[in-house]
């Protein structure tokens, strides 16, 4: 029951909850034995897509779930936000002190490369410690760093996470794909049991050391996105048009002068997306523990569905809320305040791309460019 709970929240877009993934050095919450087998639905459970993945579609929203699907849901987030407050939200905590509770730090290990990847490349960087900044620079080109910090407890550590943490750079013709890899991927695919029992099996929940990645991306104005990060950073992008996946865990994201449209999910951080053109296919905003910001051209044109469950619900837009969903009820600060503590529908304009709003422990803005 556990996992059809999990599986129902991932499919409906958000980020992994069951993945506490504080770090390969701190207490993972991860079932005795590793990792599941490799299967698609084990990559789920760990946060992690498929190695090469496409841009996951968000599904449109239409008509109401039935009551009972629509409560375990409802449940499941409930129970998740209270979890994850406490314990990965503490981990989240005690990351921003990370360097010293390690006896030992390596030099910084720099990575920069330049590819060709045409105007309208997909950009994927899964990583698992460490921040993602992508901005928009025009070109056919994509120019990244990425910045390798090993902690260790010990000299002998250190050398274990050298051996055993790499980033993989994967470019093609109209993509590139960089990857994190480890011992935290036992049971993805394409690690062979073997591989992982014979060295990492062991030992990879407590290494002793702790792996982090800093990326920073140029990239063209139509490259599409799909970036994922769990521990110590937040994603931020700018400038891009194409489509966009974006997830984190311990960490906010922040979309400037977007002009494609997608998901952005976390689970303790906040999600801000500001649209230099207003989204034309359907798009997702999730977190748990944080606000949701959103800022949109006028002319806006949606059909929304929203809930927070401790905050409110603010729009510089007028919102028709479908029959039996809360009104409008005052005025602050210029902004239109609809409360709800369940999932509303409402419409902005005429209508248009369905625009799914839903965090916790957080209260949701919808914004109109000045």
């Amino acid at each position: 029951m556990r996992n059809e709970i999990l599986d129902k929240w991932l499919n409906a877009g958000a980020a992994p909850l069951a993945l506490r993934a504080k770090s390969a050095r701190s207490d993972r919450e991860i079932p005795k034995g590793g990792p599941p087998p490799g299967t698609e639905a084990a990559r789920a459970r760990q946060g992690w897509g498929p190695r090469d993945p496409a841009l996951p579609s968000v599904k449109r929203v239409a008509g109401r779930s039935p009551a009972g699907s629509r409560a375990s849901q409802f449940g499941a987030a409930l129970a998740a936000a209270f979890a994850l407050t406490l314990q990965a939200g503490a981990a989240a905590q005690s990351y921003r002190h990370l360097s010293s509770r390690w006896a030992v730090q390596l030099p910084d290990q720099v990575t920069s490369k330049t590819v060709e990847a045409g105007a309208t490349p997909l950009v994927s960087v899964d990583n698992l410690t460490g921040p993602i900044t992508v901005t928009a620079d025009g070109g056919s080109q994509i120019r990244f760093t990425a910045t390798e910090t090993i902690y260790a407890d010990s000299q002998q550590a250190a050398s274990d996470a050298q051996r055993d943490v790499h980033l993989d750079v994967t470019p093609a013709s109209d993509r590139l794909t960089l990857y994190v890899d480890g011992p935290f991927r036992c049971g993805d695919d394409g690690h062979t049991s073997a591989k992982c029992g014979d060295h990492w099996g062991w030992h990879w929940d407590n290494p002793g050391y702790e792996v982090q990645f800093a990326f920073e991306l140029h990239v063209p104005a139509g490259t599409r996105l799909d970036l994922r990060t769990v521990n110590g950073g937040d994603i931020k992008a700018a400038g891009t048009r194409g489509d966009f996946a974006v997830r984190n865990v311990n960490g906010g994201i922040d979309l400037e002068q977007m002009a494609g449209s997608g998901q952005a999910t976390s689970v303790n951080g906040p999600v801000t997306a500001s649209f230099t053109s207003n989204p034309r296919t359907d798009c997702l905003f999730r977190t748990v523990n944080g606000k949701l910001s959103l800022y949109f051209p006028a002319g806006l044109g949606a059909d929304l569905s929203y809930r927070t469950v401790n905050g409110s619900v603010f729009s510089d837009f007028a919102v028709a809320a479908e029959a039996g969903a809360a009104p409008v009820s005052e005025s602050r600060n210029g902004m239109r305040v609809i409360r709800s503590s369940r999932e509303s529908r409402g419409r902005i304009g005429a209508g248009g791309p369905a625009i799914a709003l839903d965090t916790v422990n957080g209260s949701i803005f919808i914004h109109q460019r000045k």
